[in-house]
């Protein structure tokens, strides 16, 4: 009988341990706490690393919270794809359009990029291009580097489709840019494809946000009409090819969603996107945090 007592007692014991330890796995309340939280971010390829970049920083200090900085699925798929509940953050690169403004996601600009026209490092003698080359050169007129002052080489051209942010702001303000019928070269889809390509082909142009394309291997950033991309000079409004770099969120986020945005505010996520292409916006936009 004493053997018996003794043999419940401690399976008993051997149930209650499995028991926490499941709960513990769970992130039930037990020995080891709550379970961390991941944050996702899903969106536009132009933030991508950038956002991947302040994501590892706050991770640092932030060890309960895991944020994952998704490929590259567009502006507009990541506005989608928030308003559906499929990511707790979307990364945007330009404003919302007015059928997506009826979607009732909150909007948070908080950094500009330059959109940039770049070359591969093989293109030499050249600094600065102006916008009737650009023009030119993507619309099959000028097809040698040395018609600009370049090698006696061919120029290929990495494009993107109709409808791309950096596109866009380039057909905006370059309008023979936007009058070209039919374009030449290679349609790349995102900013990352976009960018490799440039540094892998010799004597490749193309265009992409700074935030994109800085610190990439092979790949040299020109002026536009003898202007730099500047903090300075977008301040001012000299370089005027921009893309604002913004959040959209459904609904009231969570606490540590919350937490990650206001962290975007700090001056060690200034100091981060300083690093990377971008320019912080929102030292006089603290009202319009969450």
């Amino acid at each position: 009988m004493k053997k018996m007592l003794l043999l419940v007692a401690a399976l008993f014991l051997l149930l209650s341990t499995a028991i926490n330890s499941e709960a513990d796995n769970d992130g039930s309340p037990g020995a080891g706490g709550p379970a961390g939280k991941t944050i996702v971010i899903c969106g536009s390829g132009d933030s991508q690393n950038l956002l991947r970049h302040l994501a590892a920083a706050y991770e640092q200090f932030h060890p309960d919270v895991s944020i994952d900085v998704q490929d590259s699925i567009g502006s507009s798929g990541g506005i989608k794809a928030t308003a559906a509940g499929k990511c707790d953050l979307g990364r945007v690169a330009r404003p919302l359009k007015e059928k997506e403004q009826r979607l009732n996601l909150s909007y948070l600009l908080f950094a500009d990029s330059p959109v940039v026209f770049v070359v591969n490092s093989s293109v030499t003698g050249i600094t600065s291009i102006t916008g009737p080359q650009v023009a030119g050169i993507f619309a099959g007129v000028i097809t040698h580097w040395s018609e600009l002052g370049g090698p006696h080489e061919k120029i290929y051209v990495a494009n993107r489709e109709k409808g791309d942010s950096s596109r866009s702001i380039i057909e905006e303000y370059i309008p023979a840019f936007n009058d070209i019928d039919k374009p030449v070269g290679q349609i790349l889809y995102t900013t990352q494809e976009n960018v490799a390509a440039i540094s892998r082909y010799k004597y490749t142009i193309g265009y992409a946000s700074l935030a994109g394309a800085k610190n990439q291997p092979n790949i040299v950033v020109l002026q536009l009409n003898h202007v730099s991309p500047t903090r300075e000079n977008v301040a001012k409004g000299a370089y005027k090819l921009v893309a604002p770099f913004a959040l959209v969120w459904k609904d009231k986020p969570a606490q540590q969603v919350k937490d990650f945005i206001d962290f975007l505010l700090s001056p060690a996520a200034e100091k981060i996107m300083a690093g990377n292409g971008t320019f912080s916006v929102l030292s006089g936009r603290r009202d319009d945090r969450p």
